[in-house]
């Protein structure tokens, strides 16, 4: 799953929840990414981040995502 927003008028940034993990990165630097587990994005180590481009609904999403992730591996 991928969410997305405008970052500047020539750049996106990007969430987007992989297998293990959820990273925020904008276009051209991929392989900068930050990165969280499930568990940080759950207690909020990633809200600080993405919060002034991110609406808080989709940073619920993000985290009611992340809970299914942590029920799943149990």
């Amino acid at each position: 799953m991928r969410w997305e927003c405008r970052y500047s008028s020539c750049e996106m940034l990007y969430l987007k929840m992989t297998e293990t993990d959820v990273r925020c990165y904008l276009d051209h630097s991929v392989e900068n990414a930050s990165h969280w587990t499930f568990e940080q994005v759950v207690e909020g180590a990633m809200d600080r981040e993405v919060a002034n481009l991110f609406t808080d609904e989709e940073i619920e999403e993000v985290k009611a995502m992340a809970r299914e992730r942590i029920r799943q591996t149990d």
